[in-house]
């Protein structure tokens, strides 16, 4: 039986952020998910609010994501979605502009956050993004903000709001973040493990390394729940994926 792992973080578009330099690297990082166990994958570059220009920024992802899937075809890599990885900003919840973020056109959202942003205004935001907006977040590499100020009210948040969480793969492998990565997925506050890769030196795939290790220092339960879980999502993305397709056609 074909076991499903779905990378809901990378940064495997050539060419537009700090990820794959170009196509040759981008298909590089294919390869190296394959042999990863990585059976789909979803391509979620940076958003910068302050930076980038939406109209823009849509434009040359869409086309970085045909050249890529194009190039990918008939190599039996990892399939291949579009979405991006927003940096939030204040009234995201409110946004118009909000659902050219989702995921494959699903209802689910990658978002970045920074350490001092974790205040009431942003409680309050994605409370409405989620409620308002129908639109569900998935905190991007929630382990990265446990020196933040206001860390310990982001996670009774969400475990009160219920929004889902992701960790990176090779956070467990690193002496910053290896401590808490291990305790957030214990305690329950994790859904989801992504490699967040960006580069075949850069943060490679550790996928496989990263569900061993969950395995033998917590037990099989918690990788197999993540594993679970990404299964889940990518079920119900696709569906809300080819919904939107038809609504769009």
């Amino acid at each position: 039986m074909v076991i499903i792992i779905f990378d809901i973080h990378s940064h495997i578009l050539p060419a537009v952020d700090d990820g794959a330099k170009d196509i040759n690297e981008a298909l590089q990082l294919l390869e190296m998910m394959k042999e990863d166990g990585i059976t789909d994958v979803i391509a979620t570059p940076h958003f910068y609010p302050d930076s980038d220009n939406l109209d823009e920024f849509k434009m040359r992802t869409e086309e970085a994501y045909k050249t890529l899937c194009s190039a990918a075809e008939g190599k039996n890599l990892p399939r291949i979605y579009f979405g991006c990885e927003v940096l939030y900003f204040r009234y995201l919840g409110t946004s118009e502009a909000v659902t050219d973020f989702r995921l494959d056109g699903s209802n689910y959202l990658l978002l970045e956050l920074t350490d001092d942003c974790i205040t009431d205004s942003f409680f309050e935001d994605i409370a409405n993004l989620k409620n308002k907006s129908g639109i569900i977040p998935i905190i991007a590499h929630i382990e990265r903000y446990y020196k933040a100020p206001s860390f310990r009210k982001l996670l009774k948040f969400v475990k009160s709001e219920n929004i889902p969480t992701q960790v990176n793969a090779s956070s467990l492998f690193s002496p910053y973040y290896k401590r808490i990565t291990e305790k957030l997925i214990k305690k329950g506050y994790v859904n989801f493990l992504a490699t967040d890769s960006h580069s075949i030196d850069i943060r490679p795939p550790q996928m496989k390394n990263a569900l061993k290790h969950i395995t033998e220092k917590l037990g099989e339960e918690y990788a197999n729940g993540l594993i679970r879980n990404s299964r889940l999502l990518l079920e119900e993305m696709t569906r809300k994926g080819d919904l939107y397709e038809k609504q769009n056609a």
